[in-house]
C-alpha cells in the first residue's frame, strides 16, 4: 500500500473516536447546564460546550484527511469500503473534495484536545470546584 493509502485508511478509522466523544460531551454539555439551572458555574457550561465542539471537530478533521488521502491515492489500491465512499463524496461535492488539504497533525491532536477538556469539565462537575 502507498502512503496515501496507509493515511487514508488511518484517519478513516479514526474519525470515529470522534462519535464516542461526541456523546459523552452532549452528556456532560446537558449535565452542566442543569447545574448551571441550580446555581452552578456558567463557565462550565461554556467549556462543556467547547468540549463538544471538539468532539465534532474531531471527526471532522479526521474525515477530510481521510477523504484527502484517498483522494490523492485513489490509483493506488484503495479498499473498497473506503474507495465506495470517496465515490459518493466525490459525488456529492467534488471541488470540495479535490480542494481539500488533509492535515494530520491536526486531525491527530483534536480527539486528544477534546478528550482533555470533556475529562476537566468532568472534573468540574463530579470532583472539583463548582
Amino acid at each position: 500500500m502507498s502512503i496515501h493509502v496507509n493515511h487514508a485508511v488511518r484517519h478513516s478509522r479514526l474519525r470515529w473516536v470522534g462519535a464516542p466523544l461526541l456523546l459523552s460531551g452532549v452528556g456532560l454539555l446537558g449535565y452542566a447546564v442543569f447545574r448551571s439551572l441550580v446555581g452552578g458555574s456558567g463557565w462550565t457550561v461554556a467549556f462543556a460546550a467547547f468540549g463538544t465542539g471538539m468532539a465534532l471537530a474531531a471527526f471532522g478533521a479526521n474525515h477530510d484527511a481521510a477523504m484527502g488521502y484517498a483522494f490523492a491515492g485513489r490509483d493506488e489500491g484503495l479498499p473498497p469500503d473506503l474507495k465506495s465512499e470517496l465515490d459518493d463524496e466525490l459525488e456529492r461535492d467534488r471541488d470540495g473534495v479535490i480542494s481539500v488539504r488533509p492535515v494530520p497533525t491536526v486531525g491527530m491532536v483534536m480527539p486528544f484536545v477534546a478528550l482533555f477538556v470533556q475529562l476537566w469539565v468532568a472534573w468540574r462537575l463530579f470532583g472539583g470546584p463548582s
